[in-house]
């Protein structure tokens, strides 16, 4: 009968077996520390590891580390607990001697000085740095007992590991006495990394099938249709150690491509039509940025810094140089060598990787750490100098000087103006769906009415100026004789198409129609890619 036993410190508990809240879960091997087979799990070793979390339970082969602002040392630890016949004399982190150096081609916590150590990643989460941010030789964990304690909930004993980063890699050491069946040196990587990439192996199992990210550095995202671009220009090991979305650690899929997404409201006056004022749009139970869901899943839509129905201003979670829009000005910056306001967009501005261990995107002329990825910024402006246009966007993509406008009183002042154009005649809206306008209802069936309309076209707006920035009109389109710019024609049911199509009614007792795309079409799909 093989029985597993916990680590030990007298001789009174020396031979107690698993006790409550201990399941059959998996164990995490140690490494190989010489020969071929190097830093791959040891699977014949008389000594294995198995962790717990703070109400006891068995977390081995589910536990990943994770890292959010304000969460606590409780939430964010785990005990590490050691299989043996007999305890080990000490126990230790093993940690980086001097400064990582970050190639963008390896991780250098596998391949430099020898033996894995415990990482000392940039930042906090991929885009992210904490607040306040870990110094460059700082460990990814806490190990802060000397001696083993009991595991709440078990009659187990083991380590308190503490997580301090989205996605870090603990080396752990244990060395057991001579003269004891387990005596050796046993070197653990917590969680489990056979082919030592940095990625556990249960997260690649999901996310990584077929052994599809082996290095950490591929971007393989697939696009929405059979030759679409491939890739979102983030390395598989970045998505897996993740990035903050709105104050949430978020492990993103290098399956599918990510696009994130910054709102400032308002600027040009207040308050806000899409938060911190009344009304807020969209009001009909739906989100300002559903309609991108149809480029690519809504799951992989990732808002930053968003409060939902409030103002939102700069935020920690990129790289962010905004000061002020206005139509006087334009857009303003702050410059980051200097502290001065600039109408130049610093180039590191809406970088999303900055911690990034493997960087993907443009050159980055104001510092030596890698590529810049850029989200997308959208901004509403409240000015009604002019009734148009509606929303404004650079030409490029999200790694292009450009960013998105929304003048959402305008918006608001030109349905009103189409809805007093219908003089009373109930209000339709529709919807392209599956090649046809679908006629669509509020919720409950209800007939539309003028917030809605609103709420529809807020939407609408909002996608199609942010995915200006990602080029799916990349030419001009039109007729001989009628340009439509870079925008298909209206009516034709996309995202992209230039404008809102309204029909009224001749009959009095008829209908004013507003025909509002919220889907982007397969041309689009085909063309988006994000660099």
């Amino acid at each position: 009968m093989n029985t597993h036993f916990g680590l030990i410190v007298t001789l009174i508990v020396a031979m107690v077996a698993l006790g409550v809240g201990v399941g059959e879960a998996g164990v995490i091997f140690p490494i190989n520390q010489t020969g071929p087979q190097a830093g791959t799990p040891n699977l014949n070793s008389a000594v294995t590891v198995s962790l717990f979390d703070g109400t006891g339970r068995d977390v081995t082969d589910m536990w990943l580390p994770t890292w959010e602002p304000g969460m606590t040392d409780a939430a964010r630890t785990i005990y590490v607990s050691f299989n043996a016949p007999g305890s080990p004399s000490s126990v230790q982190l093993v940690t980086f001697n001097g400064t990582p150096v970050f190639t963008g081609a390896v991780n250098p916590f596998w391949t430099q000085l020898g033996a894995p150590k415990t990482s000392a990643y940039p930042g906090r989460c991929t885009n992210f740095d904490g607040d306040p941010a870990p110094a460059p030789t700082d460990p990814d964990y806490t190990f802060p007992n000397t001696t083993a304690i009991q595991i709440p909930g078990t009659q187990r004993f083991g380590f308190s590991l503490i997580s301090q980063d989205c996605g870090g890699m603990a080396v752990i050491q244990a060395t057991f006495p001579s003269g004891t069946a387990a005596a050796g040196t046993y070197l653990f990587v917590v969680p489990q990394d056979s082919n030592h990439n940095g990625i556990p192996d249960i997260w690649e199992a999901k996310f990584c099938p077929n052994n599809s990210c082996p290095l950490g550095t591929e971007d393989n995202d697939a696009g929405p249709l059979a030759g679409s671009p491939v890739g979102d220009a983030i390395a598989a090991f970045d998505e897996y150690r993740g990035f903050i979305f709105s104050g949430k650690h978020v492990s993103t899929d290098p399956r599918q491509r990510d696009l994130f997404v910054h709102l400032v409201n308002p600027q040009c006056g207040t308050p806000s039509l899409l938060g911190g004022g009344t009304p807020a749009y969209p009001n009909d139970g739906t989100g300002l940025f559903d309609n991108l869901a149809t480029l690519l899943p809504g799951s992989q839509v990732h808002v930053l810094g968003f409060v939902p129905g409030q103002a939102n201003a700069t935020t920690t979670e990129w790289v962010d140089r905004f000061a002020s829009f206005s139509q006087q000005t334009g857009f303003q910056y702050v410059d980051p060598l200097t502290g001065a306001i600039t109408g130049l967009a610093p180039a590191d501005d809406r970088r999303t990787n900055k911690n990034a261990v493997f960087p993907f995107g443009t050159t980055n002329p104001i510092t030596a750490n890698g590529l810049i990825h850029r989200g997308l910024r959208l901004t509403e402006c409240l000015d009604i100098s002019a009734t148009g246009p509606l929303g404004t966007t650079g030409i490029g993509t999200p790694d292009g000087p450009d960013n998105s406008l929304i003048y959402t009183q305008r918006i608001v002042n030109y349905i009103d103006t189409l809805i007093a154009n219908g003089q009373g005649r109930a209000l339709k809206v529709f919807t392209f769906q599956n090649g046809t306008w679908v006629e669509q209802k509020k919720a409950g069936g209800a007939a539309p009415d003028r917030d809605f309309v609103i709420s529809q076209a807020m939407k609408f707006y909002a996608a199609h100026e942010l995915t200006h920035s990602t080029q799916l009109t990349p030419t001009v389109e039109g007729t001989r004789t009628t340009s439509y710019g870079y925008h298909h024609a209206p009516g034709t049911g996309s995202v992209m198409d230039q404008t809102i199509v309204q029909k009224i009614d001749k009959s009095t007792s008829g209908f004013n129609s507003f025909y509002i795309p919220s889907l982007y079409n397969g041309a689009d799909q085909s063309s988006y890619k994000t660099e």
